[in-house]
């Protein structure tokens, strides 16, 4: 192959996981593979620079924007590029040594780098004038992109209005990156084990197709945030250092990448970067690296940029959580909502410290586009505490007689019928045993039911020793005290009290009860507005779609999966067991006035009085709203022991702060 041929070539894939990463939220290669490819195009490019072409990837960033696309294409008012991403630490060390050459420093100076994560999420550029944001649009092709503006004023933590008492710039470009935290992201996957549309493979993926659709009362229910980073085109405002930047991006109301830190030279960026590695299953949201910035902004415009990335920023990236191994064979599994899903069983193999046995494969579809069969050696990847899933079939060893997979014909736990949704097939039977376990841990959550004591292993118990064969067979168990005595680790006292626990959750509130009974699609969020729409769970049953679809987020597929739910006799059935074994959801009552009407709070830190929920329940029952961020709505911060980041943040925006004791003072004045 010729130099030309391997140089169009490697332009070719790059392009082609350009296209795929930018505007369909997923691509073929792992960041691994388009690093290396990238990193091999430039050094062909470096030995043939008369080969090198204006539309090259190496020349510019991004991907084109898709033609015909739903969104208008509009230009930014800076270019938005790409930075340097590093794989390893003798590049980091050159990276820095280039930029205090270029700077003409003393031998003696040490540059200063400010470092924070690079986070995995989907890049945005939002207009603000005079403090009013005026337009959002995608990074698309680095000099212009979709107006995602609708979509992007439903992020919760997006400021729609700078905060504070300004002036404000006449024009500010704020840069950031919209991401879906990784209790965001498992709450989703809680409320909506699986869509119709088969988004929610991980957070990164599920984030770009939330962004790219059409209604936005859908992107709203959507756990998305906007952290900021970064500023393009500015008139009326002057910054020091990036860490001046970010300290008036948090005044305005911005949320910003943690941790943060300014370090001295590139020893520190080292550091740095070992550190949040080590430590980034513990951190809130998914990260593949650090971005190190040269500190001075004024040192920033002196260094400039080459045609595609700045001389004073760098990505370092963590190393690839992947393995090799084999596929021993394809199997299926029932989640809690009844979604059976293929499971690629394989070879144990060490990934980042974690022996793994199984690979998930989301849905039939997918497995079919991936063509994943028995006997193929494939590469895995793990991000965060997710399940391992399959990211790569190497074809060349395949064994001849491997065979495509096909979906089941009936369920594989209980050889029930199985019912087609979109992408998905799921078991209808709501007393088949592999659901059985994750329903009845889901009803028992402290969200749902909040009956402690009847976690996975009890359950697990309960079912083996055929004490329970459904949902309402636990609220029966009083009479089967004997019997679970004898139980492994049930003594007396434990027993007792899960007795007593059980009592006490047979009157829940209703919006605990239908996120408890497991509604496809229907979740805490969900749950709450159907309950204080219809008060009565005799009314959401009764209802139709349209009358569900008045309730704020509940589109179709939420009203089509209530129907349905109610319509079906089996679920009437377990309805009427449970109300005959005394479950009793109370009347939800709605708070149209309060002495806490119009006020929002925000609890960070630890309560000693009181649980966090209880704590929600208490000012939401006076008329107030709760939030988990800090936003332009937020009035009230209750902060208790060890407050983070929120507390920080409150203080920076003016936002009344009450310790514990004010709280309870509070509380007691409403």
């Amino acid at each position: 192959m010729t130099a030309e041929s391997e140089i169009d070539d490697l332009r070719r894939r790059i392009r082609t996981a350009d296209e795929q990463y930018y505007n369909r939220g997923h691509s073929d290669l792992t960041d691994a593979d388009y690093d290396a490819l990238f990193v091999l195009l430039r050094k062909l490019e470096a030995a043939h620079p008369g080969l090198v072409t204006a539309d090259s990837p190496t020349q510019r960033v991004g991907a084109p924007l898709p033609k015909g696309g739903s969104f208008a294409t509009l230009p930014h008012l800076a270019p938005m590029g790409s930075i340097e991403s590093l794989m390893v630490a003798d590049d980091v060390v050159a990276f820095g040594e280039r930029a205090a050459k270029l700077l003409a420093l003393p031998a003696d100076a040490t540059l200063q780098w400010s470092c924070e994560p690079k986070l995995d999420g989907v890049s945005a550029n939002l207009l603000y004038e005079d403090g009013v944001l005026q337009r959002g649009l995608s990074r698309g092709d680095g000099t212009a992109g979709e107006d995602l503006t609708t979509n992007l004023k439903t992020i919760r933590n997006l400021p729609l209005r700078l905060a504070g008492p300004g002036p404000f710039p006449r024009q500010i470009e704020i840069r950031g990156e919209v991401i879906m935290s990784k209790r965001g992201f498992a709450l989703l996957q809680e409320r909506e084990e699986t869509s119709a549309d088969g988004q929610f493979r991980n957070a990164r993926n599920t984030t770009a197709g939330t962004l790219k659709l059409q209604d936005p009362r859908v992107v709203k229910r959507r756990p998305l945030d906007f952290i900021a980073f970064a500023i393009g085109h500015v008139d009326g405002a002057a910054f020091a250092t990036h860490a001046e930047l970010r300290r008036q991006l948090a005044a305005w109301g911005f949320q910003v990448a943690e941790p943060f830190r300014v370090v001295d030279g590139i020893a520190g960026v080292l550091a740095f970067r070992d550190e949040q590695e080590a430590a980034r299953d513990s951190l809130p949201y998914e990260l593949d690296g650090i971005v190190a910035k040269v500190d001075r902004l004024d040192w920033q415009a002196q260094l400039g940029r080459t045609s595609r990335t700045p001389r004073w920023a760098l990505a370092y990236k963590f190393v690839p959580r992947l393995a090799t191994t084999r596929v021993l064979q394809i199997g299926a599994q029932v989640g809690r909502t009844g979604a059976v899903t293929p499971v690629a069983h394989l070879e144990p193999v060490d990934l980042a410290g974690v022996t793994v046995r199984n690979a998930s494969l989301h849905n039939w579809a997918l497995l079919a586009e991936r063509d994943v069969r028995a006997g193929d050696t494939v590469e895995i990847q793990r991000a965060g505490d997710v399940i391992p899933e399959v990211v790569r079939v190497h074809l060349d060893r395949r064994p001849a007689d491997a065979v495509p997979p096909a979906p089941p014909s009936a369920c594989p736990a209980c050889q029930g019928p199985l019912q087609q949704e979109g992408k998905f097939v799921y078991c209808g039977n709501l007393d088949c045993k592999d659901q059985l376990v994750g329903r009845i841990v889901h009803l028992a959550g402290r969200r749902a039911f909040d009956i402690e004591g009847l976690g996975p292993k009890q359950v697990e118990q309960l079912v083996a020793a055929k004490l329970v064969a459904s949902i309402e067979d636990v609220f029966a168990l009083a009479p089967k005290k004997a019997a679970l005595l004898e139980l492994e680790r049930w003594g007396e006292r434990s027993t007792q009290n899960l007795l007593e626990q059980i009592d006490r959750a047979r009157t829940p509130a209703l919006a605990r009860f239908l996120h408890g009974i497991g509604i496809r699609h229907v979740g805490e969020s969900t749950a709450k507005d159907l309950a204080t729409h219809f008060g009565t769970l005799e009314r959401i049953a009764a209802a139709d779609a349209n009358a569900l679809m008045t309730v704020d987020g509940v589109g179709e597929e939420v009203a089509a999966a209530v129907v349905e739910f109610f319509a079906s006799d089996k679920n009437r059935t377990t309805l009427a067991a449970l109300a005959a074994a005394g479950v009793r959801p109370q009347e939800a009552v709605a708070v149209a006035q309060g002495p806490l009407l119009g006020r929002v709070f925000v609890f960070t830190g630890g309560l000693t009085t009181m649980s966090r929920d209880e704590a929600k329940a208490k000012v939401e029952a006076l008329g107030a709203k709760t939030a988990g961020s800090i936003g332009k709505k937020v009035t009230d911060v209750v902060a208790g022991a060890d407050a983070g980041s929120k507390l920080d943040k409150a203080r920076q925006l003016g936002i009344t702060i009450h310790d514990e004791a004010a709280f309870a003072a509070l509380l007691g004045a409403s």
